[in-house]
């Protein structure tokens, strides 16, 4: 699988929440997620009608967000399937608010314990030293880092992030040994699928996951597991969603409390 493709939904309301509705890439990506379950009967030619665009306007929307034509979108959406069934099953869960919450309050008291040590130091240290800093991921951890991004203004550092249309990205492309690119990955699947972006890259590399496979360690530079358990198998944990914004609110602090002059 493709970096590019993980990150479809990202893509499709990334320019839901950020163009016009009038603009025809906001009418095809509205248009693809509302019609989620019966888009491996449509064709183009439908979907040229119902949004009232051109063929070549649907080419150029899917090569913009990583696919070369509409059948590879089609294909891709299939994928989703498995996914949505653990959503349903995660949400249809007995007790789910107090199975939610012990899941938490059990997840903070194991990252108290592995947060707890210098290596907290280390990374802010590495972010203040390194020229840029990148953050490489997809999904939900997208959200969380650019909300330290936008705190780490605030100490005067900026933070780039690469959360969509990975392939031939410059900024990745041109990292050098004075940079510090991390990578985060809750499943690993991100990990696997971002490694040809990242395998010929001088800078210094951290993984961020939950997935424990010792080729990371051959891959990156350090690797830190949010669990002393592999709770990769998993499409919906505490951790992937919750756990990372903990850990950049506690490098945040690191940082702020060191190193804003």
């Amino acid at each position: 699988m493709k970096a590019n493709r993980i990150s479809l939904l990202h893509s499709l309301f990334s320019i839901i929440n950020e163009n016009d509705e009038s603009d025809s890439n906001y009418v095809l990506a509205h248009y693809f997620l509302n019609h989620y379950h019966e888009l491996d009967q449509l064709n183009i030619y439908d979907v040229a009608d119902e949004c009232f665009v051109s063929r070549a306007s649907i080419r150029r929307f899917c090569k913009s967000i990583g696919y070369e034509n509409f059948l590879g979108l089609k294909h891709e959406f299939s994928t989703y399937d498995d996914r949505y069934q653990s959503y349903m099953k995660h949400a249809k869960k007995d007790n789910f608010r107090q199975s939610l919450t012990n899941e938490i309050n059990e997840m903070i008291k194991e990252l108290d314990r592995r947060m707890n040590t210098r290596e907290v130091y280390n990374i802010a240290k590495q972010i203040k030293d390194s020229r840029h800093t990148v953050f490489l991921t997809t999904g939900t951890s997208a959200g969380f880092v650019k909300e330290f991004q936008q705190s780490m203004i605030f100490n005067k550092k900026m933070i780039y992030l690469v959360s969509e249309l990975y392939s031939d990205n410059e900024l990745l492309l041109n990292l050098s040994e004075d940079d510090f690119l991390i990578t985060i990955s809750n499943t690993g699947t991100f990990a696997y699928a971002s490694f040809p972006l990242i395998s010929e890259s001088k800078s210094q590399k951290t993984l961020i996951t939950l997935r424990r496979d010792p080729i990371f360690n051959e891959w990156y530079d350090k690797v830190y597991h949010l669990s002393a358990e592999d709770k990769s198998k998993s499409d919906i944990n505490v951790y992937g969603k919750y756990g990372v914004s903990y850990m950049l609110d506690v490098i945040y602090s690191e940082y702020t409390k060191n190193f804003n002059n």
